[in-house]
């Protein structure tokens, strides 16, 4: 094989580059941006048996069912196919477009969702997204999966908790309302973030590998042009 056709397909090829600037890749932006705002507002029902014991201590398997959004996994996934700098610009551009143009935040929008309990979560996104994206970026194994996936769902949740008992510290809303909210987005739901973030995960492997051919191709016609 002629070696520089062999350093041509080699550019298509994603082997644990760091994401480049092109048109590509600013299109795989405001890809992941919608894909954030449709599971804001996509409802699922997760059913499974979870073990249970009635007052006499008695223990049986019983079928729950739960509403969840899997908003929290989608970032995570976003930061797999970005990275951590252009994963960072996404959730800006997501508080942004939820302050300044669109209501596109769970209950709402504007500056004044900052006195929401919720919003702590959606800031938590910023200290999901780079430690996430830089552990998949320097490896992405089997470890590297599991932590990423530990480490962005837990810097969500705490970083809403603390933000939620801030708002109570400063009368903002009341601790029973903070006790309703963690209960409403914590509790087993953390078990499905973690779960639902390690399957996109596995997923997103293949699917960086195919978005690679469009982030990299700009950049990849730029220098077979100067080689001419």
């Amino acid at each position: 094989m002629n070696k520089r056709f062999k350093e041509q397909i080699d550019e298509f090829i994603y082997s644990g580059q760091k994401t480049p600037f092109s048109i590509g890749t600013v299109v795989v932006c405001f890809l992941c941006l919608l894909f954030i705002i449709v599971a804001t507002f996509t409802q699922i029902n997760v059913s499974h048996l979870w073990p249970h014991w009635d007052v006499t201590g008695e223990f049986s398997l019983q079928n729950v069912t739960h509403p969840y959004v899997a908003q929290i996994p989608i970032v995570i996934f976003m930061a797999a196919i970005l990275g951590p700098g252009y994963g960072l610009v996404v959730v800006l551009m997501y508080l942004l477009m939820g302050f300044f143009i669109w209501p596109v935040f769970a209950l709402g929008g504007g500056l004044a969702y900052i006195k929401s309990g919720l919003f702590g979560y959606i800031l938590g996104y910023i200290f999901a997204v780079i430690p996430a994206g830089k552990i998949l970026e320097k490896k992405y194994d089997l470890k590297g999966i599991i932590l990423a996936s530990l480490i962005g769902v837990i810097a969500i949740h705490l970083c809403g908790m603390l933000y939620c008992i801030l708002l109570a510290l400063l009368k903002i809303v009341s601790f029973s309302y903070v006790s309703a909210a963690i209960h409403s987005i914590g509790g087993i739901k953390t078990l499905y973030d973690v779960v639902i973030s390690f399957i996109l995960l596995l997923v997103a492997i293949p699917v960086k590998k195919v978005l690679w051919i469009a982030m990299k191709g700009p950049n990849f016609k730029r220098r077979i042009a100067s080689k001419n």
